[in-house]
């Protein structure tokens, strides 16, 4: 493990030494090894400073993760710069004013969202912030045949010089993040903060790290930058994406043999949905790292299930540490990871602060506090009294949080108002200002929801001048002023907003109806067919069926079934299953067992391609009596893929309401 310097510059000349000819980035199809990776970042240095670039300059990086990216951010840093990291899916605008908050004065431009309708249009958002012409570069001249070209010893004398510029403690990156206005911070990251991170998280995945990494998460990002590196410092394989795409990466992780995984949880979820998965992935994929967070802990399960072996591992952070302040290891139990963030990292504390008695004892909720070699340098430009960092050195998260009585941090929700949609912070008050714009709105807020993918959901209430409202024409009217994910989900339409008693916004009661409506939505469209919280597929080959039926058991009792109903609901469970592995099939075969949440009543509906069996047959196997027994309705039929149902109905008890469960445990896909 290399993380002995501190710095981004002596990792990769290690790497270098140790392994030239080892794959470092593959991108696009193409690959370099860790001594062409080297020589690209050199030369790209070299090229910084033979046009006068100086230790502390600041450099926009901005564009889509791949090979040229990587190099350029290395180049940057060797020559003792400070990488401003932009997303690459921002306006110009933004882009330009961020620039110029942070007094850049170079750059370097890869692929992003706006070069694709106009060329020159990232170049001139560079030069609208404050960046002379003659010092944009664009990152593909980092990675043509010549930037692999050996180092004339002059050069090389160069190049060491600007090595001994930079110390460990020093400002190398800079990283956005959302504050609760629309002015973002920029956060000072040094490189002893970044693999200081990385050397606490890899020591907590030990041996779980692959010699192959898919890291599918944007590398202008904390999360992503440092995963890269933590990999590239261990000589591993990084595969990265421009695009994330499912269906790219699917192909890409089977075909290259991929081990581990980095990504966030909408595109976990988004694999886990493709037909081929299963098939490609399960028993490939050892480790899946999530950024950003996932979705509830049923669903974490469930997809931990389909890795066929693999493991799937949360953890908690901010852009402030670098970012990484718990995560979960391979060795704690599933059903502790799905409901925790784990454990804090070595050398770095991590307690439950109140302002009002100090620290917290164990169970209680606080603010979450967090002291380590991790943290950021402070914000760009900002006056002590705005720093997030205190006195006494802890970083203040804004976050609630509790631990329990294993250590493990359970997170409790967010102080702020900031909304966390896939990983990407946002601010309501710039989507506001851009509704109140809009001329048929009156008033306008902005609030999150949680989501089970995305983890939180932009929604947006408004009242209007005059009505009614439009929302696609609403919609298609933000895009041109925002980024798409920052444009909200819904618009739902007040008379006028809720007041406390001092006559302002009542936020509290807004959300909480804005919620009531949300979930009303979701279950409008999903009651009538049955809304579907489980899949499952069992296969008839060494098999063991407990897990599936106590999963069944837990949900039924959640459900408000009575012990001893939900103890004959996994009965038939078991007694279904068993029937048709030792019924259905010859040799090999799957049944597919979903639990879907009707109205009225809890429905298993079980399909699979083996041999049609009826239950109710004169010559009905044991089980099927013993299922018929405690079902309170039974039908089969046959599904437009001509395979056979067979649906478990059980009534609710009377006093049980499954819409009022629903939104009291959100479990609305």
């Amino acid at each position: 493990m290399r993380f002995e310097t501190k710095l981004f510059s002596q990792t990769l000349i290690q790497g270098a030494l140790e392994y030239p000819d080892r794959p470092a980035i593959t991108s696009r199809g193409t690959t370099v090894t860790y001594g062409q990776l080297k020589r690209a970042a050199d030369n790209c240095t070299l090229k910084l400073l033979h046009a006068g670039f100086q230790k502390g300059d600041k450099a926009v990086l901005w564009g889509f993760n791949g090979i040229e990216w990587m190099v350029a951010f290395f180049g940057i840093t060797q020559a003792g710069g400070v990488a401003s990291l932009m997303n690459y899916g921002l306006k110009a605008a933004d882009v330009s004013a961020l620039t110029k908050m942070v007094d850049a004065s170079w750059g370097i431009i890869g692929g992003n969202t706006i070069s694709i309708a106009d060329p020159n249009a990232a170049a001139k958002a560079l030069m609208d912030g404050g960046v002379p012409a003659q010092h944009i570069f664009p990152a593909t001249a980092f990675v043509e045949p010549t930037a692999f070209a050996p180092i004339s010893a002059e050069d090389q004398k160069l190049l060491e010089e600007a090595y001994t510029r930079t110390k460990p403690e020093d400002s190398q990156v800079i990283i956005y993040t959302t504050g609760t206005t629309s002015i973002p911070k920029a956060v000072l990251q040094s490189s002893r903060s970044v693999l200081s991170n990385c050397e606490g998280a890899m020591l907590m995945l030990g041996d779980a790290v692959g010699e192959k990494l898919c890291l599918a998460l944007p590398t202008f990002h904390s999360y992503g930058l440092m995963v890269a590196h933590a990999y590239l410092a261990m000589g591993r394989h990084v595969f990265l994406t421009p695009l994330l795409k499912p269906d790219t990466l699917l192909q890409m992780i089977y075909e290259n043999q991929i081990t581990n995984m980095c990504s966030v949880g909408a595109i976990y979820g988004m694999l886990t949905s493709m037909p081929e998965f299963e098939e490609k992935l399960s028993g490939q994929l050892e480790l899946c790292i999530v950024g950003g967070g996932f979705t509830t802990p049923v669903e974490m399960m469930r997809f931990e299930k389909l890795l066929g072996g693999g493991k799937l591992l949360c953890g908690y952070g901010q852009t402030e540490c670098s970012p990484v302040i718990t995560v979960e290891t391979p060795q704690d139990p599933l059903e502790r990871r799905a409901v925790s963030v784990g454990r804090s990292l070595p050398n770095h504390e991590v307690r439950i602060w109140n302002a009002d008695t100090g620290f917290a004892a164990q169970g209680e909720i606080g603010e979450i506090v967090v002291k380590g070699p991790s943290l950021m340098n402070g914000y760009y430009g900002l006056p002590e009294e705005k720093q997030a960092i205190d006195k006494d050195g802890w970083l203040h998260t804004g976050d609630l949080g509790r631990f329990d009585e294993d250590g493990m941090l359970q997170f409790s929700g967010r102080i702020k108002d900031i909304i966390i949609r896939s990983g990407e912070n946002i601010s309501p008050v710039e989507i506001e200002r851009a509704l109140m714009e809009q001329p048929e709105i009156r008033e306008a807020k902005v609030m999150g929801a949680t989501h089970p993918i995305w983890g939180e959901s932009v929604e947006a209430c408004v009242v209007l001048k005059k009505g009614p409202l439009d929302e696609d024409d609403l919609r298609a009217r933000l895009k041109n002023k925002l980024a798409s994910f920052k444009v909200p989900s819904h618009f739902f339409v007040y008379d006028a907003f809720p007041l406390n008693e001092n006559g302002k916004l009542n936020q509290r009661g807004l959300h909480t109806d804005m919620i009531g409506r949300l979930y009303e939505l979701a279950l409008t469209a999903a009651m009538n067919e049955g809304l579907r919280i489980l899949d499952l597929k069992v296969k008839n080959r060494n098999y063991t069926i407990v897990p599936a039926c106590s999963m069944i058991q837990q949900l039924a009792e959640q459900l408000h079934f009575d012990e001893e109903k939900a103890g004959q609901i996994r009965l038939s469970v078991e007694e279904m299953l068993t029937d048709r592995i030792d019924n259905a099939f010859e040799e090999n075969g799957e049944i597919r067992m979903e639990v879907l949440l009707m109205p009225q009543w809890m429905r298993l509906r079980f399909t699979d391609t083996g041999r049609k069996y009826s239950l109710e047959s004169e010559d009905a196997s044991i089980s099927a009596r013993i299922i018929l027994a405690n079902v309170d309705s039974y039908a089969s039929g046959e599904n437009a893929d001509g395979e056979t149902e067979y649906c478990l109905d059980y009534t609710y008890n009377d006093d049980f309401s499954v819409k009022d469960y629903l939104m009291r445990y959100k479990v609305i896909k």
